[in-house]
C-alpha cells in the first residue's frame, strides 16, 4: 500500500509537538510493515532521520494565486498577505503552508500513486487532500486550535477562528474514517463538532521495549524528570512549587523539564523561577534542556526516578505519559483529559488534582521514599503500555481504519466497531 502522510510536523524540526511524533511513528510502522510512505511536511533545516520506506518531501509555506489577473495578485501581495500575517504570522504561515501542499500532492501522486492519505485536522492540514480527494482520506483528530485557543486562554484573535473554521470545514466534508486517541477525545469530538463520519477510538502508540528498565539506584541522582512544551496548559510553574515542598526532605532529589520554552508573555519561564522557587539552593536543583529530540527524551526518562505529567487543561492523550510507560517509570499525573484512560491510580502512578501542587507535592514524597511502591509501579506501567499501546497492537486497528475508509470511499460502508479502551477510574 501506498500510503500519504500530510502533516506540517515531522521530525526532525523545531518544534514538533504530538501530531509530529505521533505521525513519524506511524510512518516509521507503516515502513517496517513493508508499505511505502510519502510524508509531505513542513520545512526543516534539520536533515532527514532515515525510516525504512519512508520518503520525506519537505515543502515551503510559499503560495501565490493561481491567477493572469494583475489587480487580484496586487490585492493579495498589498493588501490580504500583509494583513493576514500582520493580524497573526503563525497562523498565515500555517494556512499558506496548507495552500502550498496542494500541488506537492498532485506531483507525489502522480509520480508514485497514492492508496490512501491521512492528515490530522490541525490546522486544517487535510484541507487540499480533501479537495482533491482523489484517494480515501483518513483524518486523526489530535486537538483542534480553538481547543487548543481556549485552554491556554489565549486573547481573542480573528485568526484563530479562521483557523478553526478550516478545521471544522476539513471535518465536516472531507474524511472517509475521522480517529482519535482516545475516548476523552472522542467526547469532545462529538460534543459540538458536525462530522462527516463516526469517530472510532484507536490509541497512539509506540514500541514499548520487552523489559523494563530498573529505577536508578538510590545512591545516586534521583531525576523527577517531566518532559513537554513549557507552557501554562502543561502545569511546569505547579511542579516546580511542588518540587520546593519535597526537596529538603529529599536532597538526592533533582528536577529535570525537558522541553522548549514557549511560556509566553513577556517573561520567560526560566525568570519565573525565583519567584516559583524562592530557595536558591533548590533552584539550583532545577534543570532545564531545551528541545530535545526523541532519542534524548527517552535518554532522560530512562534514568528518572519519577517521571510527572502536570497539565491542567485538556489532554487528548499524552504522549508524554506514554514515553514514560514505556521507560517503566512510575507516574505522578493530573486528572484531566484523557490521562486517567492511561494511568491507573495506586496500580500504575498517582493520579493528582491539576494545578494543586500540594498533592502533586505528597505523590512526589510517596515515591521517593517508598522503593517497593515505585518499583511495583514502574513493573505495572511497563506491563500495561505493553499491553495496550505497543505498535504491533495498535497498528492492525489503524490498517483496519485505512479498510474502512477504502470501503467507504468506494461505497460500501462497513460497521463500526466498538472501542477498545476503557477509562480507568482515578
Amino acid at each position: 500500500m501506498r500510503v500519504g502522510l500530510v502533516c506540517y510536523a515531522y521530525p526532525p524540526q523545531n518544534g514538533t509537538g504530538g501530531v509530529g511524533t505521533y505521525m513519524f511513528r506511524l510512518a516509521g510502522a507503516l515502513g517496517r510493515a513493508g508499505h511505502q510512505v510519502h510524508v509531505i511536511s513542513g520545512p526543516s533545516d534539520l536533515g532527514v532521520t532515515p525510516q525504512p520506506n519512508v520518503t520525506v518531501h519537505r515543502v515551503s509555506a510559499v503560495f501565490d494565486l493561481k491567477t493572469r489577473s494583475k489587480s487580484l495578485r496586487w490585492l493579495y501581495w498589498h493588501t490580504l498577505a500583509p494583513l493576514m500575517s500582520w493580524s497573526n504570522p503563525r497562523i498565515w504561515h500555517l494556512i499558506r503552508w496548507d495552500l502550498a501542499t496542494e500541488d506537492a500532492i498532485y506531483d507525489v501522486d502522480a509520480r508514485y500513486g497514492l492508496d490512501i492519505v491521512e492528515a490530522p485536522e490541525f490546522a486544517g492540514n487535510g484541507w487540499m487532500a480533501g479537495r482533491i480527494h482523489r484517494w480515501p482520506i483518513h483524518v486523526r483528530m489530535h486537538c483542534p486550535w480553538e481547543l487548543f485557543v481556549r485552554i491556554n486562554r489565549m486573547p481573542f484573535n480573528p485568526m484563530n477562528r479562521l483557523l478553526g473554521h478550516l478545521e471544522r470545514k476539513v471535518m465536516a466534508n472531507y474524511p472517509d474514517v475521522i480517529t482519535v486517541p482516545s475516548l476523552a477525545m472522542k467526547a469532545e469530538a462529538e460534543k459540538s463538532w458536525r462530522l462527516r463520519r463516526p469517530v472510532r477510538v484507536i490509541p497512539n502508540f509506540m514500541d514499548i521495549p520487552d523489559a523494563a528498565t530498573p529505577l536508578p539506584d538510590e545512591d545516586g541522582p534521583q531525576r523527577i524528570v517531566c518532559v513537554g512544551r513549557i507552557e501554562p496548559l502543561k502545569g511546569q510553574d505547579t511542579l516546580c512549587r511542588a518540587f520546593a515542598m519535597v526537596a529538603d526532605r529529599h536532597p538526592r532529589a533533582e528536577l529535570w523539564i525537558v522541553g522548549p520554552d514557549s511560556w509566553g508573555g513577556k517573561v520567560p519561564f526560566a525568570q519565573m523561577l525565583t519567584r516559583l522557587v524562592p530557595d536558591p539552593a533548590v533552584r539550583a536543583r532545577i534543570h532545564m534542556t531545551g528541545q530535545a529530540n526523541l532519542t534524548q527524551i527517552e535518554q532522560h526518562l530512562r534514568g528518572a526516578r519519577v517521571s510527572v505529567v502536570a497539565s491542567i487543561g485538556f489532554e487528548s492523550f499524552s504522549l508524554s505519559a506514554l514515553e514514560a510507560m514505556a521507560a517503566a517509570r512510575p507516574m505522578v499525573v493530573t486528572r484531566t483529559g484523557a490521562i486517567p484512560e492511561l494511568i491507573e491510580h495506586e496500580q500504575t502512578g498517582l493520579v493528582v488534582t491539576p494545578g494543586s501542587a500540594y498533592e502533586m507535592a505528597i505523590a512526589l514524597d510517596r515515591f521517593l521514599r517508598d522503593r517497593a511502591f515505585s518499583e511495583a509501579c514502574a513493573h505495572a506501567t511497563h506491563a500495561s503500555a505493553k499491553r495496550r499501546y505497543d505498535t504491533r497492537r495498535v497498528l492492525p486497528q489503524m490498517l483496519e481504519a485505512y479498510a474502512e475508509a477504502a470501503d467507504f470511499y468506494q461505497g460500501a460502508p462497513r460497521p463500526m466497531p466498538q472501542p477498545i479502551l476503557k477509562p480507568f477510574a482515578a
